[in-house]
């Protein structure tokens, strides 16, 4: 890496941490003042109403970093044609995070929105282009996605969208799980010279590592559905950028290696809720975080569990730019075998509608425990 290059990064993580310290104190005076609260209800299990506008903060500091990105480097001013299309989507979902913060919006609308958002960045040039045979020798062994590269990158954008505002249900979870993937991608990126996206990564991981310290437990301040829904449709469309580079199975499997936990979380979530019959838009309180909870475990223990999880996949995915990706294949499906035993361990997905109405029925904390104080975001 080249010396001006490693100052450029620097600058955009330092300006993006900052960005978020001054920034944050404001974002909780305006929920206040908006009445864009997290108030304690049944299904959750926080005790004293949190503002939850934290992600606005994030927001605003990843934009302002990249427009600082824009005036001191030559390269990110050259670079960004590939990623201006992820700007009106990611403006579009952070709106309805804002809305959906202080308005409490409906599950369709919000999914409606997410949809319209993934389809405006396809259609400004943001959607996966090729693939190849996960066996083969040759990296040149690729084909084009076709008619398959729209509804794929949609579906990709608006699922990893979803799975991350679903995995924010402790402190800092979300947050902390951003931050390491956006570290793991942005090491992954400079390895393939995967271009401006890399800059990106370094604001982001800038930013969330600041916001950890309101969001960590006990947090003062919630990162909410727009702090979660534009990390999750930000970094979705970075990381379809940043494979447009490479040929190789192996550049399509690392997102979703990294982005391991929220996604398991988001398909097993899915699958239990439609086993329920409950609908697949109906919340509960069985996702793997909950689980981790009901075996004893508290907030602290339970988020450090998946951070470490998500930093061991971080550090499979960069494994994958440096083998053969003859490879790939086998080894994602181990870690797919892996995911599938420990849901079945956690009893993620029940054995019946009343097993599961029993495991994850929401019972009131004693008085004497430990008050929690953040639960599942509203859905």
């Amino acid at each position: 890496m080249r010396h001006p290059e490693l100052i450029i990064y620097l600058i955009l993580f330092v300006s993006s941490f900052l960005l978020v310290i001054v920034l944050t104190p404001f974002t909780v005076t305006l929920a206040r003042k908006i009445g864009a609260m997290d108030y304690p209800e049944a299904r959750k299990v926080h005790v004293t109403p949190i503002p939850r506008l934290g992600g606005l903060a994030i927001a605003v500091s990843i934009i302002l970093t990249m427009v600082l990105g824009y005036v001191v480097n030559q390269y990110l001013r050259n670079g960004l044609g590939p990623v201006i299309g992820i700007l009106p989507g990611a403006l579009l979902i952070l709106g309805m995070g804002v809305y959906d913060d202080v308005r409490n919006a409906p599950a369709p609308l919000k999914l409606l929105v997410q949809f319209a958002a993934a389809g405006l960045a396809v259609m400004l040039g943001v959607h996966f282009q090729l693939a190849s045979n996960p066996l083969a020798v040759q990296m040149r062994d690729y084909f084009d996605l076709g008619l398959l590269s729209m509804p794929l990158t949609i579906l990709w954008i608006v699922g990893l969208t979803n799975a991350m505002n679903l995995i924010d249900g402790l402190d800092g979870l979300a947050t902390g799980i951003a931050m390491f993937a956006s570290i793991a991608l942005f090491l992954i990126s400079l390895q393939q010279g995967a271009g401006v996206v890399t800059y990106f990564y370094a604001a982001i991981a800038g930013s969330t590592l600041a916001f950890l310290r309101f969001a960590r437990h006990p947090a003062s301040v919630f990162m909410g559905d727009c702090g979660a829904t534009f990390l999750g449709f930000l970094l979705a469309c970075l990381s379809v950028v940043g494979t447009q580079k490479s040929y190789t199975m192996a550049a399509l499997f690392i997102p979703a290696i990294v982005f391991g936990v929220p996604i398991f979380d988001a398909i097993v979530t899915l699958i239990r809720r439609y086993l329920s019959r409950d609908g697949v838009l109906h919340a509960d309180r069985g996702h793997i975080h909950h689980r981790l909870l009901s075996w004893g475990l508290d907030q602290r223990q339970a988020v450090f569990i998946l951070y470490g999880i998500s930093i061991t996949l971080g550090i499979i995915a960069f494994g994958f730019t440096l083998m053969l990706d003859e490879y790939a294949a086998v080894i994602l499906g181990i870690i797919g075998v892996l995911g599938g035993f420990t849901a079945r361990e956690l009893n993620i997905f029940g054995t019946s509608r009343t097993r599961m109405e029993r495991a994850f029925r929401y019972e009131k904390p004693n008085a004497e425990e430990e008050p929690h104080t953040t639960g599942e975001p509203r859905k």
